[in-house]
């Protein structure tokens, strides 16, 4: 019997030791996600709260109270809308990361998305099936360029994109919210007897309308997918996605090689801020209606996190985001039980941390199986 466990120890270890290149890059995000619910779980202890319960609120709050409620999608349906917004911002990350490049600027490129489609929104009245879409067409192309620039600075003048992205999401909100919204696009403008602050509504032809009664769950979720199923398909299948893939990896090789650096960049960007707006587009067409008076929901910067989680890969951003997308659904009701809805903000910022140092989980994870190696009745020790 020993011996019979034995070998299946050492079959383990065999196995392991050859996948466990392949399975660490799937099994770190979840064990960082697992290690941020610990910790936000002491967090939660120390407050003199119920870890427990105050997870039990947080998931029957993302997923509904039993299997009926879950697929009615009136409770689910509201994280899975966050998470739709989310992939938008995680894409965006994921194509300017495996460039090589890091675009903290989704944020900025979001609120320009989403000032463009609340112009456009309010402007054009086409029928639904043409308006939405050359909405979303012309928030691409001005969100895009937005983006792009940081890699024209770059790439020209070799200012670094993280200062510059930086810089611009700062222009994006102050430019949007303290001149455009309260200025030439204010609606006192249009409607002088407006109590609320912000731009005029958009048009009900430009509306993203819920897909189910009692959810606000809209189209947003099939264009986040489309766009996962395109990126992927850029990425892995196409010319340039090997070009931007190759240049992300050695910039050097990549430029001997013969590959145009400096377009793939810009490009890479561009598409990276088109994402970006796309996604602002979708919360003033599908939920906010018009841009509010002050609107920093974050999606940018938390874009950041969908991609490390989700392995910077355009189906783990996907999976990534809807994940907390439903986190951050359930998270309101955990202020039943008296603790902030914040908490779900903790647990996305610590596997974050973890993610972004994954070299520890990594070490762990390698141990295992290090010393032995068994090939057959041969054992090789030392091997790592």
């Amino acid at each position: 019997m020993n011996n019979l466990k034995l070998s299946s120890i050492d079959r383990f270890i065999n196995w392991w030791n050859a996948k466990k290149e392949d399975l660490s890059s799937f099994l770190v995000p979840v064990i960082s996600v697992i290690i941020a619910f610990i910790i936000a779980g002491i967090m939660i202890k120390l407050t003199g709260k119920s870890p427990l319960r105050a997870y039990e609120i947080l998931f029957k709050g993302a997923l509904g109270k039993d299997f009926q409620e879950f697929i009615s999608l009136r409770v689910a349906g509201e994280g899975i809308l966050k998470g739709a917004i989310l992939t938008l911002t995680g894409l965006s990350i994921t194509v300017a990361f495996k460039a090589g490049l890091f675009n903290i600027g989704a944020e900025g490129q979001f609120i320009i998305g989403a000032i463009t489609a609340a112009y456009f929104g309010f402007k054009l009245n086409l029928p639904p099936f043409i308006g939405i879409p050359l909405i979303l067409l012309i928030v691409s192309f001005v969100s895009g360029l937005y983006g792009a620039f940081a890699a024209f600075l770059k790439v020209k003048r070799g200012v670094h994109e993280v200062i510059t992205t930086i810089m611009l999401n700062w222009i994006a909100i102050h430019l949007v919210e303290n001149w455009i919204v309260v200025g030439p696009f204010n609606i006192l403008r249009y409607n002088p007897r407006a109590v609320l602050a912000g731009t005029p509504y958009i048009t009900d032809n430009s509306r993203l309308k819920p897909l189910f009664s009692g959810t606000r769950l809209n189209a947003t979720i099939f264009i986040a997918i489309i766009a996962v199923i395109l990126i992927y398909i850029l990425i892995n299948k196409t010319v340039l996605g090997y070009e931007i893939q190759a240049t992300g990896l050695n910039i050097e090789a990549a430029r001997y090689a013969g590959i145009n650096i400096s377009r793939t960049m810009i490009i890479s960007m561009f598409i990276a801020g088109a994402l970006s707006g796309i996604s602002g587009a979708c919360m003033i067409l599908g939920t906010e209606g018009r841009y509010p008076g002050v609107f920093r929901p974050g999606y940018g910067f938390d874009g950041i996190t969908m991609a490390l989680v989700g392995n910077t890969t355009p189906v783990g951003t996907f999976i990534a985001s809807l994940f907390f997308g439903l986190v951050r659904g359930g998270a309101t009701g955990m202020q039943l039980i008296g603790i902030h809805k914040s908490f779900a903000d903790i647990i996305q910022g610590v596997a974050t941390i973890f993610v972004a140092g994954q070299i520890g989980i990594k070490y762990l994870l390698f141990k295992i199986g290090e010393k032995k190696v068994f090939r057959g009745k041969e054992v090789i020790s030392g091997v790592s």
